[in-house]
Order: structure tokens, then C-alpha cells, then sequence
């Protein structure tokens, strides 16, 4: 089974989040200001992005292309020059309690909504928040028809598209306690055939990520806090819509949380050490993890 490197699944799951986002409305209703959204908090946030190991592993792929990050005004700039087919000037602007990014119509140039997302992760991480779980709230509110106040998407006459990040203060998400990975989330998954693929599927407090095809695939599923029938329900949509084989008899086998297995298949807790080094996974503080493996 192939293996995906740590920063290509970084970017898989940026460009997955941006065209989700890309993709939601909102009616514009603003969160609660803190006002604490200022130059100052520019300043933190681009510094945490500079020093983000992912965003360096990145530009260590191009080492003939230049890359400039700075503050001016009330905007973060990206700067990037070169011909190694990365290119562009990108401009992520306050506007009151919110860090914007204006995609221009008819654009196809995902790349700043891409280090938007890297943003993103530096905001949570000056706000103090876990970057999953702001990642999988907005994504699970999309799959829920659930207003958000955090991340919105405005699309103007002209077609342009701004996201807005509230980085004024922590974000309220009560709703995290009843999201799953549902039939939307999964509305993009397709069932798995003879070829190697990964993939991965946020939705609120969950993550699965999933690496093989229809005779050997690991789901890996994590959830924050303890796993409960959220991470159950999960699984089991997971593995209706992948339909690996013997996919008939865990549906009708696993009918509870459990570690086990039976034919074709075996669920385990936890992430053991083989398992991490296979596909360079690294475990998160205060994360469950349920392995659910179908093949020999």
C-alpha cells in the first residue's frame, strides 16, 4: 500500500477545506466581537504561520522560488516569486473582527485560499484553539445546515468571493457534540475499486482518513474527547459509502463500539507502532483513535 507523506496530506485536506468553504453561503451574521482583532494580532498570527513546520516544508519543495510574508497596514502579504509553476502576490486583509480573502471571478487560482487555511491554523493557534476542531466545526456546519458565524463566504454581483475568519476571540461551538461524519460528508467519497487511494473526511469532532482499496484498507478514525456512538456512526457510514469487501458482513456484525474481529475485517483502539509509521501518522493530545481494517 502506497503511503502519503505528512505535507502532501496537509495540502490534500487545505485544498479539500478551501473548496468546501469556497462552496457555503452565509447570511452574514457577525459573531460576538472581543475586539482584539488588530495590527498586533496580525503580527502573532503571521509569525505562527512563518513558523509553521508544514507551511516550511512546503517551500522547502521549491528551492529556486522566493517567498515574502510581512505585515503592512492592516493586511498580511504574501509575496511569492519564481518558475517553479508557484507565482503570485496575495493579500489577506482585516475588515473589523475578521481576516479576508478575496478570491476575483472566474479565478482558478486556489492557491491563496490554500494559505488562507495555513492562516487559519496560525489564528487558532493565537486564539488557543485546536485547528481540527475549528477545521471540523466549519466543515460539520455545512453538513449540518448549521449557521456559522466563524467562517463565512460572500460572493458579490460581480462574482469575486471573500472568506472571512473571526479572529477576534474564541470561537463558541456547542454544536461539536452532535456532529458525525454523515451522508453529506460524504456526498464526494466514492466506493473504493482494486486502486490504492487516500482520503479524508472531517465533520466536527471527527476525522477519518483512509489509505488502500476494496481488498486491504485501513479507516482511521479520531475523534476528540472519548470516541461514543458519534464515532460508531461514523464508521458505519464510512464503510457503507467505501464498500470494501465484506463491507455486508461488518454491517451486520458490528453492532456496537468494540474492539473485534470476524470475517474480513478488525477493529482495534488506539494507533500502534506500525500502523504510525505506515502511513507517518502522529498522534494528537486529547484524541481517541478507533482502526477499522478489512483484508488479511
Amino acid at each position: 500500500m502506497k503511503n502519503i507523506s505528512k505535507i502532501l496530506m496537509s495540502l490534500i485536506l487545505v485544498s479539500a477545506i478551501a473548496f468546501t468553504f469556497a462552496a457555503c453561503s452565509s447570511n452574514g451574521t457577525n459573531a460576538e466581537s472581543n475586539s482584539t482583532a488588530d495590527n498586533t494580532a496580525l503580527q502573532v498570527i503571521l509569525d505562527n504561520f512563518k513558523a509553521d513546520e508544514q507551511y516550511n516544508e512546503y517551500k522547502a519543495m521549491f528551492t529556486n522560488t522566493t517567498f515574502e510574508e510581512k505585515v503592512e497596514g492592516e493586511s498580511i502579504i504574501l509575496n511569492i516569486s519564481g518558475d517553479e509553476g508557484v507565482s503570485g502576490n496575495y493579500e489577506f486583509k482585516l475588515d473589523g473582527d475578521y481576516l479576508t480573502y478575496t478570491q476575483p471571478a472566474d479565478s482558478e487560482d486556489y492557491v491563496g485560499y490554500s494559505f488562507f487555511m495555513y492562516l487559519k491554523s496560525a489564528a487558532d493557534k493565537y486564539l488557543g484553539m485546536d485547528s481540527n476542531l475549528t477545521t471540523g466545526y466549519v466543515a460539520g456546519c455545512e453538513y449540518f445546515g448549521i449557521d456559522n458565524k466563524y467562517f463565512i463566504s460572500e460572493t458579490d454581483e460581480a462574482g469575486a468571493t471573500t472568506q472571512k475568519l473571526y479572529i477576534a476571540g474564541k470561537w463558541d461551538m456547542p454544536e461539536l457534540d452532535t456532529m458525525y461524519v454523515n451522508d453529506k460528508a460524504l456526498e464526494y467519497t466514492d466506493a473504493l475499486d482494486e486502486n490504492d487511494i487516500n482520503g479524508v473526511i472531517n465533520c466536527g469532532k471527527i476525522r477519518v482518513i483512509y489509505y488502500g482499496n476494496k481488498n486491504s484498507v485501513d479507516i482511521i478514525v479520531s475523534e476528540y474527547g472519548e470516541r461514543n456512538d458519534l464515532t460508531y456512526q461514523s464508521i458505519m457510514n464510512t464503510v457503507a459509502k467505501l464498500q470494501p469487501t465484506n463491507a455486508d458482513t461488518f454491517a451486520k456484525n458490528f453492532n456496537e463500539l468494540k474492539e473485534g474481529e470476524d470475517d474480513g475485517f478488525k477493529v482495534t483502539f488506539g494507533l500502534d507502532d506500525t500502523l504510525k509509521a505506515e502511513h507517518e501518522l502522529e498522534e494528537a493530545e486529547g484524541y481517541e483513535y478507533t482502526v477499522v481494517h478489512f483484508g488479511k
